[in-house]
Formats: structure tokens, sequence, C-alpha cells
């Protein structure tokens, strides 16, 4: 998508959510409604969004720190789609989401290869980032693993196995199933990614 795409999508996603009470909104999201924003966690920082243009900011923005076009259009969605639904602990792959199998290998690349690449050769690497995003650690189901509350009600658990002799290292990314009540196929992968990547840039300032 161009930067136009994203900011049409942000206004339509604004335009929908000004005919909902944003109360019920946040009730319904998770988020904490503070009489005049919705407050949430995201991505392991405080976002809040503000009626009635629904300006989307972190709550600790600081000067000259931007809350991203993508971001931003992923947080209202999230907000669109809120049907109260809690995480029900069952884990699908992304070609398991409905729309997923046609953009599986798009995916592949742009989120677990570089999982793998990053961490799958440096043992203990991941452990080490992971809790800085709020992840927490989930011991036998990789070489590390953790879960991680990208959103009040949406869960992702990144597995990463290290790489020998043998295997190259591999990297797997999965999702709570409810995320198919509250996104489309499309921001799943953006979510998946985004995650991803921001461990990638927490491993670099090491």
């Amino acid at each position: 998508m161009r930067v136009d795409d994203y900011k049409n999508a942000q206004k339509l996603a604004a335009e929908e959510l000004r005919g909902r009470d944003p109360a019920v909104v946040a009730s319904l999201a998770g988020a904490e409604w503070a009489g005049d924003r919705l407050v949430f966690p995201y991505m392991g920082r405080l976002a809040q969004v503000t009626p009635p243009d629904y300006e989307v900011r972190w709550a600790d923005q600081k000067e000259g720190e931007e809350f991203s076009l993508t971001d931003g259009v992923l947080a209202l969605h999230y907000l669109l789609g809120a049907k109260g639904l809690g995480p029900n602990g069952e884990l699908v792959a992304y070609r398991q989401i409905p729309g997923g199998e046609f953009y599986t290998q798009a995916f592949h690349r742009r989120a677990e290869i570089p999982l793998a690449q990053v961490f799958g050769q440096k043992p203990g690497l991941f452990s080490q980032v992971a809790p800085l995003l709020g992840g927490e650690a989930r011991p036998g189901l990789a070489d590390e693993a953790a879960l991680f509350r990208v959103l009040p009600h949406l869960d992702i658990l990144l597995l990463v196995r290290h790489g020998d002799e043998e295997f190259p290292p591999d990297g797997q990314v999965l999702f709570d199933k409810v995320i198919t009540h509250y996104l489309h196929i499309e921001d799943v992968s953006w979510l998946g990614s985004s995650l991803v990547y921001r461990l990638m840039g927490l491993a670099r300032g090491l």
C-alpha cells in the first residue's frame, strides 16, 4: 500500500468509528475509556485514540515522535473489529487464517525468515529482547519462545530454533485464532511483521 492508501484507510476507519459509542468500543476492545479518549496497550506501550477525529498517538509520546501511519491504521481496525472476545489459546499459522494461504510465502519472507536470521544464530538474544516488548517465555516449545500480548485481546507466539551443522535456523510466527474476529489478513501480516521488526531493532541496540 502507498502512503495515500494508508491515509485513506485511516480516514475511512475514523469515519466508521464516529458512528459508534466510544465507551462501548473501549469495552469490547479491552481498552480504558478515559472520558475523552481510549487508552490501550499496543506492542508494549500505551496507545491512545481520541474522538471525534480518532487521532492515534502514544500516551507518552515524546516531542518529535510519531505514531506510524501503518500502526495507526491497524489500531483503528482493531477497534472496529472489537467484539469483546479474548484469546482462546488456540494458535494458528498465517496460512491457516482465512485468506492467508494466498500470501503465506510473502509473510514467511517478510517475518519468519528475518526472525530466524537475526535470532536463530545467536542463542539467548531472543530471550534477552523479548521481555522488552512484554514477551513471556514459553519454555519447551522451541529453543526459544515467547508469547506477546500485542493488543488487549490479541496474542502472538514467536518460536526460534537455533541452526546447527545439519539444519538452518528457523523462525515461526503463530497467532491466537481469535485474531480472525478482529483483523483482515493484510492487518494480520502487518501485525506479525511489525512485532518481529521491533524485536530486531531492539537487538541491534544491544
